[in-house]
């Protein structure tokens, strides 16, 4: 109960001594042994064993769909004697002798992964002479964690940073399925022209993933989504530099990329612990909920962020002064986006800085300071 209301497990201190990697608290907090914790499991396997036992099942999966086994109570109050249980206690008109859920073993997937293996057979002999090389390939949505492969070869041979200086560059053309970038290593650069589903970047150590619209198109990059939800969940290096729109939940939980977005939705760097995100656009509710390290910085055009960031963080206009090195910064990784996106929302934004940085939040943790920021922001950089 008391994790419950503390809300603070996220922060390694659990106030029970139980969600936490932190042996003095583990101490302080949880007086019980290992044992005593396997013994309790055990007194729960029994007794569920024995309501089974009374209900004439051997299994749990015995009990799936038998709602001829639930009976209805005279709720305590007139509200809980108003509840209609109908739907719930309903077969819903599968026939008896009807399996109630999935007796496959598994499903087996689409994607065979030939294209992922494909690559690995072109760039193998560069990862394993570390020459680099550049490859291009067409990619389609059930084309699934494209580049997890090439990153096992390369930290397998080389560690997560070991071929940075003479990376392997990919070029894709298309629609790339779920967790592209995924584990992303350093010596890896992925260019999507296209666009891709959910969990881009999913926990990448390094190297540089870029997404931008296919050549040609007509529509405006900052209002069109070109990657999924919870994109940079995990991550802990690197950069994502992606000309459209971001999901949900983006750069959950990061704790080291550096990234540039044109536009977020609900809850984006939510418990984020470290990095730097730039969103260049308009961003959805709860933005920086728990969020502990790291900053972002958030282009507000129509002075609507006020209303969306989680009040557990601070927000810090960059226009004054005082707040030049965050300033040149953050030109900076515009132009970084912008060589390597040819974004048009960046180039607007550089061509009017003087007037559109005015419109830029910096959100920070409450207890960082601007001093401490700007330390960070050098070691990202370098």
């Amino acid at each position: 109960m008391g994790c419950k209301y503390l809300r603070i497990c996220h922060l390694n201190n659990c106030a029970t001594g139980v969600a936490t990697q932190n042996n003095i608290l583990r101490m302080q907090h949880y007086k019980g042994e290992v044992q005593w914790v396997i013994n309790y499991f055990r007194f729960i396997a029994q007794q569920v064993r024995e309501l089974l036992a009374q209900l004439g099942c051997r299994n749990l999966t015995d009990l799936i769909g038998r709602t001829d086994l639930l009976s209805r109570i005279n709720g305590y109050t007139r509200k809980q004697q108003n509840l209609d249980m109908t739907a719930i206690l309903s077969d819903g008109g599968v026939a008896a002798d009807k399996p109630r859920y999935c007796t496959q073993p598994k499903n087996e997937p689409f994607d065979k992964g030939e294209l992922a293996e494909q690559m690995v057979r072109d760039a193998l002999p560069a990862i394993e002479n570390k020459s680099g090389g550049e490859f291009s390939y067409t990619v389609q949505n059930t084309n699934r964690s494209i580049g997890a492969r090439l990153s096992g070869e390369i930290g397998l041979r080389h560690g997560d940073t070991g071929m940075e200086s003479d990376p392997i560059v990919v070029r894709l053309t298309g629609t790339a399925g779920q967790s592209f970038g995924v584990w992303n290593a350093g010596g890896l650069h992925m260019y999507l022209e296209g666009d891709a589903n959910d969990y881009v970047g999913k926990g990448m150590a390094g190297g540089k993933l870029v997404l931008y619209p296919p050549s040609g198109s007509n529509f405006k990059s900052h209002e069109t989504a070109i990657i999924g939800n919870t994109c940079l969940y995990g991550a802990t290096g690197g950069k994502l530099f992606a000309a459209g729109m971001a999901g949900e939940r983006f750069a959950v939980r990061n704790s080291g990329c550096t990234t540039v977005v044109e536009g977020v939705g609900d809850h984006g760097c939510e418990y984020m612990t470290g990095g730097v995100v730039a969103v260049l656009g308009s961003t959805g509710v709860n933005f920086g909920a728990g969020m502990t390290g790291g900053f972002a910085y958030v282009y507000d055009e129509q002075n609507t962020f006020g209303d969306n960031y989680n009040h557990d963080v601070e927000i810090v206009r960059i226009a004054p002064e005082h707040m030049e090195a965050h300033r040149v910064y953050l030109r900076e990784l515009i132009e970084e986006f912008v060589r390597e996106t040819g974004s048009e929302r960046g180039k607007y934004l550089l061509e009017n800085f003087v007037d559109t940085v005015g419109k830029f939040w910096l959100i920070k943790p409450k207890a960082a300071t601007l001093e401490s920021l700007i330390q960070d922001m050098h070691r990202t950089a370098a």
